[in-house]
């Protein structure tokens, strides 16, 4: 289990962290099947290439409604972790990206934040790991009763383009609020 996932874990249960997203007036939670593998975005549609490859989903981690998608890079060095959870309203999901930022300090060192255009209340933090082997950008935002974060590990060296950090948030943004309104 990776530490984004332990995060997921340790977090849920008392803040409802890390990724989740729908859309307000676009559908409700309640009202969706309950397969969320359809969520997540694949990072190779960003990259127009094959150099990601997906883990195997968790579906409904740590019990709570959502995915967690990881892909790797070819060459090893590279990670997306996406976890999307479904929470029960737009308080809900506020508060779990609030809980989600309050831990970033634990992962992200040195974190810079900056306001990311990206859902609501997108944000991003980016610094290192605290044991400075690798580069870490998390991405947050809400839209209606979901929160979402996005983490972008690399090279300590090679920190992920904002500019992929933001394309591929609004692509997952579009993915839910379209899976909100099916």
């Amino acid at each position: 289990m990776n530490a984004s996932t332990r995060a997921v874990g340790s977090s849920a249960a008392t803040a409802l962290l890390v990724i989740g997203v729908t859309i307000g007036g676009m559908g409700s939670a309640a009202a969706q099947s309950g397969d969320y593998s359809t969520l997540p975005v694949d990072p190779n549609l960003i990259t127009d290439s094959l150099a990601y490859t997906a883990a195997p989903q968790v579906l409904n981690p740590n019990g709570e409604p959502g995915v967690t998608a990881v892909y790797n890079h070819r060459d090893g060095g590279r990670q997306i972790t996406s976890t999307i959870l479904i929470l029960p309203d737009a308080a809900a999901a506020t508060a779990a990206l609030n809980g989600s930022r309050a831990e970033l300090a634990g992962r992200v060192a040195n974190g810079q934040t900056q306001p990311a255009a990206v859902g609501a209340g997108g944000t991003t933090v980016s610094g290192m790991s605290p044991d400075g082997s690798k580069s870490v950008t998390v991405l947050t935002f809400t839209q209606g009763d979901a929160a979402a974060t996005i983490e972008f590990d690399g090279a300590p060296k090679d920190p992920v383009p904002a500019d992929l950090v933001v394309e591929l948030g609004q692509k997952q943004d579009t993915a839910i609020r379209d899976w909100q309104g099916a």
